[in-house]
């Protein structure tokens, strides 16, 4: 399952937000559930973004057209 990350970070701050705006206001209980899916959209967003950092990526094979004539990788500035 793929979820956009920006998804998760703006729901995170929304449900806070709103979690503490609830809680402050009476209404206990909605602040609480507020604060929870906060809470786990939050986790979500930072273990996707996490174990996205870990991934393996094959190394990049040099062509011919990359080396110069001493054998030298080119420079290339990105």
């Amino acid at each position: 399952m793929n979820i956009n990350p920006q998804l998760l970070f703006n729901s995170s701050i929304t449900f806070s937000v709103a979690g503490f705006l609830l809680f402050f206001k009476g209404f206990f209980l909605l602040g609480i559930t507020g604060l929870a899916i906060a809470i786990t959209s939050g986790l979500f967003w930072f273990m996707s973004g996490l174990f996205d950092k870990f991934e393996s990526t094959p190394p990049e094979i040099e062509s011919e057209e990359d080396k110069d004539e001493e054998g030298k990788g080119i420079l290339k500035p990105f």
